[in-house]
């Protein structure tokens, strides 16, 4: 996972990507106790290519350049299954924009804060999402009031009241 995280880093070094987060079940890891997953889902900006018909085009020459081979909506990265997500909507883009500086195997990474992971879990509202929502709100240790303003601030607070009821 190291080298992955360095050839990610890598890609901001060399201005592919602006700036991404570890979301998903990797993200999770940091916070509460690990749940199946086998990729990398990663957040990212990607520096003008918003109005670009392929906007991951840079991201696969690169990989290709480096001989990391595609596989469905993954490059492997140093034998890791990496899925490049961009920003798809304004909770995802105050995420990143939230993220959080960390050290994983002794590389800096950035990586989703506990309130916009649970915030974005709720939105997606996946089976596997719901599950790991439930384990957060027992298991991590995260801000009350920021979640409820991340609620607020994005129209979520009425499904987080359903779920809270489906769930209790």
């Amino acid at each position: 996972m190291k080298e992955t995280l360095q050839k990610i880093n890598e890609l901001v070094e060399l201005g592919i990507i602006e700036k991404y987060a570890i979301a998903g079940g990797m993200g999770q890891f940091y916070y509460i106790e690990p749940s199946v997953t086998y990729d990398l889902d990663l957040i990212i900006h990607i520096p003008g290519e918003e109005s670009t018909l392929n906007p991951l085009s840079k991201i696969y020459e690169w990989a290709d350049k480096n001989n990391y081979k595609p596989l469905k909506e993954h490059i492997i990265i140093e034998g890791i299954p990496v899925q490049f997500l961009l920003e798809y909507n304004d909770l995802v883009t105050a995420a990143l924009n939230n993220r959080s500086k960390i050290k994983l195997f002794d590389e800096e990474t950035y990586i989703l804060k506990p309130e916009y992971l649970m915030a974005i879990m709720l939105q997606t509202g996946r089976s596997t999402d719901k599950e790991r929502l439930t384990k957060f709100l027992t298991e991590a240790d995260y801000n009350r009031d920021i979640f409820s303003a991340i609620l607020n601030k994005f129209d979520l607070l009425n499904t987080f009241n359903k779920f809270n009821k489906m769930y209790e």
